[in-house]
């Protein structure tokens, strides 16, 4: 399975990203527990982008779920007018995800899925969130 979803890079959308999350995560199998986990790690992800607008370029986000060997992946890529890299303008992503030591969405991410990485594929800054699915779903 692969999903694709792009939203504005605005804490206006908030909501429906947070509703999307959950009802995908969900979808899959997962405790409620374990769901709320992984949709929280991709709300650290996406707000804390989106919360600091003014120290970003960053327009759109574009997240895709994909299901696959066993894990589902998130990636979240930071878009500049629905493509190119992130270009920030006082800070990268992968310096407002780690900001705040333990209390950082970075850190909060890791503690809630398997894996969690900030990078550049292809020239655009990401988040990738990684964690296995339930043994119902992945077989």
């Amino acid at each position: 399975m692969r999903l694709e979803v792009t939203l504005p890079c605005d804490e206006r959308f908030r909501p429906l990203m947070d509703k999307l999350a959950g009802k995908l995560v969900a979808g899959f199998g997962y405790t409620e527990t374990e769901a709320d986990g992984v949709a929280r790690a991709l709300a650290h992800a996406t707000s804390a982008v989106a919360e600091r607008a003014g120290e970003s370029d960053c327009t759109s986000l574009a997240m895709t779920f994909t299901s696959a060997g066993g894990a589902l992946t998130i990636r979240v890529r930071y878009l500049v007018d629905g493509a190119g890299a992130c270009a920030s303008t006082g800070a990268s992503v992968a310096r407002l995800l780690a900001a705040g030591g333990d209390d950082a969405p970075l850190a909060a991410m890791r503690r809630a899925v398997s894996r969690a990485e900030v990078g550049e594929v292809d020239g655009v800054e990401c988040c990738t969130l990684v964690t296995p699915l339930p043994a119902s779903a992945a077989s």
